[in-house]
C-alpha cells in the first residue's frame, strides 16, 4: 500500500524515487457487474485475503454473526489461508452459519 511505502521510506531513510507501491491487480473490466442481469435477493460479501490478524480477520470473526443475524439475506464467501483460519472455522461452527 502507499502507506507502507511512505512508512518504509521514512523509517529506512530511503530515496522515495527508489520505492514503489504495487497496487492490487484487479482488472475492473473483467470484474464489473452486468447491469442487464437482475439482482438476486441475496447479497454476497466476498473476502479473499491472508487469514491473519494483521488483515483484520479477528474483526470478521467478531462481526459476521451479528451481520448474519441482522441481515439474513447476506452470505459471506471467504477465501484464503493463514493463522486465523481456525478462528473463522470455529465461529462458523459455533454460530451454525454453514
Amino acid at each position: 500500500s502507499h502507506t507502507c511505502r511512505e512508512n518504509l521510506i521514512l523509517r529506512a531513510s530511503l530515496d522515495s524515487s527508489a520505492v514503489y507501491a504495487i497496487p492490487n491487480a484487479v482488472d475492473t473490466s473483467k470484474f464489473t457487474p452486468d447491469p442487464s442481469r437482475p439482482l438476486g435477493e441475496r447479497i454476497n460479501i466476498v473476502v479473499v485475503s491472508r487469514l491473519v490478524y494483521r488483515k483484520g480477520v479477528d474483526l470478521l470473526v467478531g462481526i459476521i454473526p451479528q451481520i448474519c443475524q441482522d441481515f439474513p439475506l447476506v452470505d459471506f464467501i471467504i477465501g484464503g489461508n493463514g493463522t486465523k483460519r481456525l478462528a473463522l472455522e470455529e465461529m462458523v461452527e459455533r454460530e451454525q452459519l454453514q
